[in-house]
């Protein structure tokens, strides 16, 4: 009998015990974790962490579940899951990714009730090992798919299986980029006071949003003081008189595609070009890009807006999402016409577009906090959260050193920041 063999037959299955195993499969270049629990119901629930190498087995059931979950999370569903592992896994998770999936076996059927891409890292300074939840700068949105129908017993299932002693998983686990207006949050906090587990909010902060508010005016202008809002209708004026000018909306496949290819290009020749940040810059970003768009135009999950001037396209707006609820992904224009605000005139425009739509419910900027353009352009917020548990309640002073070295690493970060800023500002002004 080999190894794994042996395991198996050591494990049990008694209602309300645990058991876990270990197994690394030949054929996978990461071990797949797996354990698995007998609820008092004499359910089964498993635990699996799938190697990102075999996303493809789980495809249909994440989608099926992205159908029934509680909270909307577009980057967890397939068409997005499939473009970024494996191919961005290299920098975004050095060491590998895995899908989270948590299962539940009843007589009549086995069904995924819990999904999310997560990696085993050492974050902070200075660094502890974690589990993180894998959102990242592309999509900055870690709400995990959970089925609505048993969220709460998914929750807390979890948090119990990630703590079982025969897996080496970390005995923490941070979800980043959590909204605190989804029940995910909330589900999370009230399964770990329930279990007794120590949980510590390690990052806040909001981002601009916009929402159709009841009985009041379909614009976008509503959060602009009224010379701001003159300013920008005065330089549409201007960017108007200079050439034809039209706005346009690509949401058939075909034309999503090759809008895209404009939007690639026009980045390109933008300052994100020239410091190599663009997306066509780098080969894996831009093989990963195409085909979240590509993936996303065929189920009706992606729309190119574009301002053209003399039919050159002037400004480009890549929206992601579907049912009256979008994401704002990338936006680039053309700087040689800064002086009409291009990029602004096109955040107006899609805006208002969406506001006049009868489905229309939200549209998440996915800006950074205090962004200097969406922050005044848009005018509602949406609060964010990093939520970190610890698994072992034992292991509390660990979740404190995490949030330390989080924090540390933040102020790090903002020094490096100011002082590239200093150092571009220098070489600009020398050059």
């Amino acid at each position: 009998m080999g190894v794994f063999e042996d395991v198996l037959s050591q494990t049990s299955r008694k209602p309300g015990g645990i058991s876990a195993v270990l197994e690394r499969r030949v054929r996978a270049r990461l071990p797949h974790w797996s354990a698995s629990q007998t609820s008092m119901t004499s359910h089964l629930w498993e635990l699996d962490l799938i190697p990102t190498a075999e996303l493809h087995t789980i495809v249909h059931d994440v989608r099926e579940l992205a159908g029934r979950c509680i909270d909307r999370n577009l980057f967890f569903e397939p068409e997005v899951l499939t473009a970024t592992w494996p191919r961005l896994t290299s920098s975004i998770a050095p060491k590998g990714a895995w899908v989270l999936a948590l299962w539940e076996t009843t007589p009549k059927a086995r069904r995924l009730r819990l999904s999310m891409p997560v990696s085993v890292v050492k974050t902070g300074f200075p660094r502890q090992r974690v589990m993180q939840v894998l959102s990242n700068d592309f999509f900055t949105l870690g709400t995990p798919l959970i089925d609505k129908a048993v969220a709460e017993e998914a929750i807390e299932t979890l948090l119990r299986l990630l703590a079982d002693p025969k897996i080496d998983l970390p005995k923490v686990i941070d979800f980043r980029h959590l909204r605190k207006d989804d029940q995910a949050l909330s589900l999370l906090l009230n399964a770990a006071a329930s279990l007794g587990l120590p949980v510590a909010n390690c990052r806040e902060h909001e981002r601009a949003a916009l929402r159709k508010p009841p009985g009041a005016p379909e614009t976008t202008t509503r959060s602009l003081s009224a010379k701001r809002a003159r300013e920008y209708r005065r330089q549409m004026r201007r960017l108007e008189e200079n050439g034809q000018t039209e706005f346009e909306i690509a949401q058939h496949e075909d034309d999503i595609l090759d809008a895209f290819e404009g939007f690639l290009t026009l980045e390109l020749l933008g300052w994100k070009g020239r410091r190599g940040t663009a997306l066509y810059n780098q080969k894996r970003v831009a093989a990963f890009s195409r085909h979240v768009v590509a993936g996303l135009a065929a189920s009706s999950g992606c729309e190119i807006f574009s301002l053209k001037q003399d039919g050159r396209v002037i400004a480009a707006l890549i929206m992601l999402g579907r049912n009256g609820h979008f994401y704002t992904w990338k936006m680039a224009y053309d700087e040689s016409l800064s002086a009409f605000s291009p990029g602004v005139q096109i955040m107006l425009k899609a805006g208002e577009t969406l506001l006049e739509r009868d489905d229309f419910v939200e549209a998440d900027s996915l800006a950074v906090a205090d962004h200097w353009m969406m922050n005044h352009l848009w005018p509602d917020r949406i609060a964010m959260q990093d939520l970190a548990i610890a698994v072992d309640p034992r292991a509390d002073s660990l979740l404190r050193k995490l949030v330390a070295g989080k924090k540390r690493q933040d102020r790090m970060k903002q020094i490096g920041r100011l002082w590239l800023e200093k150092v571009r500002r220098f070489r600009t002004a020398t050059s």
